[in-house]
């Protein structure tokens, strides 16, 4: 969380830095910018939230829908009502004040005295690249972004079942892992209204939706022969489990423009 804050602390410092738009020296003051994004929405989640190993069959775990999202872009408008998105948000289960939550469930399983649990934690990102229309209005601008993204999905699971009672009671961590990943193309379209805060700053306030199911995962494991392992939604179907982080959203962004200097595409010789 302390990494998060000062990242935004950092990328508004810069937002303040920037130099004013010279709407007299461009036709299009609003041709570049950057902007910083914050937000949340809807995710599948289906076969992360239907987890659950046999041990616990009769235990229903915690089960989030609900993810955040943070990240930074870059705007260039190259036509009138015309331009183009890129950016990076990093998605976690979780509401955006916590950034990061657990699938869980727990049990007695073996004894009564100890508790047995299961945890599962899920994050990942998105890099986007939107073609967007814009319609201006008297008060600010309409506009419409679709394009495709590349999904990246982090997937940590962690196992305790106590097995025998007693003063030295047996633990089974056996399905345990970290840093299972995987990656998927996907679809992103978003719908908002940007209203200016000044000649160079603006608030956007998005809504939209997003393709994103990342398919298959594996993760590192030294104690196997393969070296890499992939993540089963259990032994009976042999079918790989997903991160689904398709769902609607909504966002708020902090949009700053500026004006480059004219030889900003130029290498010094």
């Amino acid at each position: 969380m302390r990494k998060t804050v000062g990242v935004i602390a950092l990328i508004s410092t810069l937002f303040l830095a920037l130099p004013a738009v010279s709407t007299a020296a461009d036709a299009h003051p609003k041709k570049y910018g950057v902007e910083l994004q914050l937000g949340g929405g809807v995710y599948m989640m289906e076969d992360v939230n239907d987890y659950i190993r046999t041990d616990f069959i009769y235990e229903e775990p915690d089960k989030i829908n609900i993810g955040s999202q943070f990240g930074v872009g870059i705007i260039y408008r190259h036509m009138e009502n015309f331009g183009w998105q890129i950016g990076f948000n990093k998605l976690a289960a979780g509401v955006p004040v916590v950034f990061e939550h657990k699938y869980e469930v727990r049990t007695y399983v073996g004894t009564a005295s100890e508790e047995s649990w299961m945890e599962q934690t899920v994050s990942g990102y998105e890099v986007y690249f939107m073609a967007t229309w814009y319609k201006p209005t008297k008060a600010g601008e309409w506009m419409l972004g679709v394009g495709p993204a590349l999904y990246k999905a982090v997937l940590d699971r962690s196992i305790d079942i106590v097995r025998d009672s007693g003063p030295s009671p047996s633990h089974l961590t056996g399905g345990s892992f970290t840093d299972a990943k995987g990656k998927a193309l996907g679809l992103i379209l978003t719908l908002g209204y940007e209203l200016p805060m000044g000649s160079s700053t603006s608030l956007v306030f998005q809504g939209g939706g997003r393709l994103a199911q990342v398919g298959k995962l594996t993760y590192d494991d030294p104690n196997a022969l393969e070296g890499k392992q992939t993540v089963y939604k259990n032994a009976a179907t042999g079918s790989t489990m997903a991160v689904d982080f398709t769902g609607a959203f909504a966002k708020v962004t902090f949009r700053a423009y500026f004006k480059p200097s004219i030889d900003w595409r130029q290498h010094p010789r």
